[in-house]
């Protein structure tokens, strides 16, 4: 199972009907991965999926750059007084493994 972390700029991005459209405008473009779950978090949203950690990575990428152009082009005065939906960064989080 790959988990992908996709840290947000501000917790205001993810709050309320605003956050549901951005957390379902990425499900959307990943939805063909296996075994999919998106959960938002007050300031990230968790991509869980049963792919390989660099697949998941790579289509996770890709969908959160084309979020942050929807994002800019829904909501240019957000975009514009707020900066950014996304960090720039994202965290692959690896089970702990048994040794």
């Amino acid at each position: 199972m790959s988990r992908i972390l996709v840290p947000i700029r501000y917790s205001a991005w993810l709050s309320g009907e605003l956050g549901k459209q951005i957390t379902e405008s990425l499900e959307r473009s990943v939805k063909d991965l296996p075994e999919l779950e998106v959960t938002r978090l007050p300031r990230a949203i968790l991509v869980s999926t049963n792919e390989c950690d660099g697949v998941a990575l790579e289509r996770v990428r890709d969908a959160v750059r084309a979020l942050e152009d929807e994002v800019n082009a829904r909501y240019p005065v957000f975009h514009h007084e707020m900066g950014p939906v996304w960090t720039g960064t994202l965290q692959v989080v690896f089970s702990a493994v048994d040794g």
